[in-house]
């Protein structure tokens, strides 16, 4: 069965080197359902370009120019009317899997290698262009569960299930420790399903502090400051189901998904702190 072409396309090429940009307009101008071709020569106002010029697809250099970050360019423009439904590709002398990787993180669905013809400029196209394919539902019911979580509002589905990846699920029975106190700090967990107790033993007695429910957080004190457990983790009633989010995994100043962990826990432990201080 023959691939449909799309029909109408409209193309922005961002790169900060003429020759290769003019090299790229060329090479598009050959792909017949590309209906028109712009050029910008740098990632500066380009919100505000979409805005006014709107187009279905932005080949984005890995350099954008003006000392930008690709990432948080396309991060940036997702997140605004202007760009919700542009398609992004990015352009690099080496795409490489960790390439790969982070743009997916951040919503790039085409890469493009250089140098590169018509052939690899078509077949990027057609990428970019291509709805995902539709997740299992085992997956969309994980997923629903997460979005639930609020350390991990603000999460794209692509971001989601790259975290389940990077991450360890857990099963553990009613009774069973996750931690005990004085354990090594280093992860934090999220219940997904079940009960979780943090216990203490004081004057030969076991009381339960807290219990967590699903999408609770707990744990990360830890992590921040490499402490040691200050208490035990049981899990309670019939058992719980667990996301356990490594330290290394947090740590990562160079991952986008690291960066946004970070944020999402400051906001967590701020959260924590003004509940008790309302007591």
């Amino acid at each position: 069965m023959a691939t449909k072409k799309p029909l109408g396309v409209r193309v922005l090429v961002v790169d900060p080197y003429p020759a290769t940009r003019v090299r790229l307009k060329d090479t598009l101008r050959g792909v017949d359902f590309v209906e028109a071709v712009g050029e910008k020569s740098n990632a500066g106002g380009l919100v505000e370009f979409l805005g006014e010029t709107p187009f279905h697809i932005v080949m984005i250099d890995q350099d954008p120019g003006d000392g930008a970050n690709v990432f948080e360019v396309v991060q940036e423009l997702k997140r605004h009317p202007s760009g919700k439904k542009t398609h992004f590709i990015l352009v690099s002398d080496n795409v490489n899997e960790g390439l790969v990787e982070h743009g997916n993180a951040v919503g790039i669905r085409g890469f493009l290698s250089r140098p590169f013809d018509l052939s690899t400029v078509e077949k990027s196209l057609r990428t970019a262009v291509a709805a995902p394919a539709a997740a299992p539902e085992g997956l969309k019911e994980t997923l629903a569960k997460l979005r639930q979580v609020s350390l991990f509002s603000g999460f794209s589905d692509t971001e989601l299930v790259r975290l389940l990846k990077i991450c360890k699920s857990r099963s553990i029975a009613s009774g069973q420790h996750v931690f005990h106190e004085g354990d090594k700090g280093d992860s934090l967990y999220v219940v997904v399903a079940g009960q979780v107790d943090i216990t203490k033993i004081s004057d030969g007695q076991t009381r339960v502090l807290v219990s967590m429910h699903p999408g609770d957080c707990f744990g990360e004190m830890a992590i921040i400051d490499d402490s040691p457990r200050m208490a035990d983790a049981v899990a309670g009633g019939s058992g719980c189901s667990t996301i356990e989010v490594s330290a290394s995994i947090v740590n990562d100043s160079e991952d986008m998904i690291s960066l946004k962990l970070v944020r999402q826990i400051a906001i967590l432990l701020c959260k924590k702190l003004r509940a008790q201080s309302q007591r």
